[in-house]
């Protein structure tokens, strides 16, 4: 009996992560539709570009021209900038008040802080445009990001379009990879990973988020994809953000821990509307970093106790452990400290019950 419960700790490990490399390598990459939208790409129609600002005064002016920079780069001639300010109180309101008097951006107080969904959910009532473009304050953007972005619409399969993320500093093994597998994911169907600091979708497959939603990208991207079309990364268009320890903070990952929770717990139906595909690939994404970890506990504690395989077992770890540290000592250190912070935010969810803004 407890060989056969170790047989099936190591079997829900391999078989799944088996799943989503696999898959990566054998899925046929989608090919672009045979119509084309030819008015996207140049955002003839128009694009509103929504913020969602909190306390953002050293920024939020920068944030502002930096938008304007891109659109004109871009020779998008009708835009709008919309800036929902969520109960700031540092001095954001006054900037954005001149800023809406010079008609420079479209601006909306919320004089209570509501959380940054519902920022968003008003944003979206106030745009105009068939197109959104969703930026968050701080990060900034390599030239002509917006255009990269853009230009996967004239595929009118696909719904939404992400941005890729770089941390600042020594470039990160462990980024690296993740950029990679999104890359992939996105070439085989869909990216489960936006980036919400810069993405684009069409405004028809918005809809209303739950005003507690803590990943609301996620959700944004998943819903995309329950319409039956396609989020894919631009590797083009790239977001920078602050170096790998400030990004990877407790915080950060408590609350991506807290908000995958809450998806399997409030969105069931959301997550399994996207199809076989995109679920391997969210799992492999956003739930295996997770999951393995605990199963390979529970399987190395298992086999304690089952003497013809136990050598087989420490020993085959302790080599592949060995081969990597020494092949890529950097990257397994990344890991090591993510995979031990995650499990350690398992314990602390109930400090991430309500919604928090990532800085």
């Amino acid at each position: 009996m407890i060989f056969l419960g170790y047989l099936i700790f190591m079997g829900l490990i391999i078989l799944p992560a088996l799943d989503y490399f696999l898959g990566l390598l054998v899925f046929p990459t989608i090919k672009p539709s045979n119509s084309i939208d030819s008015v996207s790409p140049r955002a003839m129609d128009g694009v509103s570009a929504i913020i969602a600002c909190h306390n953002e005064v050293v920024h939020i002016e920068q944030k502002v021209y930096e938008l304007i920079t891109q659109f004109t780069d871009a020779k998008v001639q009708k835009y709008e900038i919309i800036v929902v300010s969520d109960g700031s109180d540092d001095g954001s309101n006054d900037v954005l008040e001149r800023l809406a008097k010079s008609e420079t951006i479209i601006y909306h107080l919320i004089p209570e802080r509501q959380g940054k969904p519902n920022a968003i959910n008003k944003g979206v009532s106030l745009s105009k445009y068939p197109l959104l473009l969703f930026s968050d304050v701080r990060q900034t953007f390599t030239n002509g990001a917006i255009s990269h972005l853009l230009s996967n619409l004239s595929d009118p399969e696909v719904g939404a379009v992400t941005s890729q993320l770089e941390l600042e500093g020594d470039a990160s093994p462990s980024r690296k990879l993740m950029n990679k597998l999104k890359l992939r994911e996105s070439m085989k169907g869909s990216t489960t990973g936006m980036c919400g600091a810069l993405y684009v979708i069409r405004k028809n497959l918005v809809t209303t988020l739950p005003t507690d939603i803590i990943l609301d990208d996620l959700i944004i991207a998943l819903s995309v994809m329950s319409q039956d079309k396609r989020v894919v990364l631009e590797p083009r268009a790239i977001v920078h953000d602050v170096s790998w320890d400030l990004f990877y903070s407790g915080r950060r990952q408590g609350r991506i821990t807290a908000g995958l929770v809450q998806l399997l717990k409030q969105h069931r139906p959301l997550i399994f509307s996207i199809g076989l595909k995109q679920l391997v690939f969210l799992y492999g994404q956003k739930f295996m970093k997770y999951t393995v970890p605990i199963l390979f506990t529970a399987a190395s504690f298992l086999v304690l106790f089952i003497s013809h395989i136990r050598a087989w077992h420490f020993g085959i770890t302790l080599l592949i452990f060995m081969i990597l540290v020494i092949w890529r000592p950097r990257f397994i250190g990344e890991t090591l400290r993510l995979v031990l912070s995650y499990m350690s935010q398992l314990l602390k969810l109930d400090k991430y019950k309500k919604i928090k803004w990532e800085r």
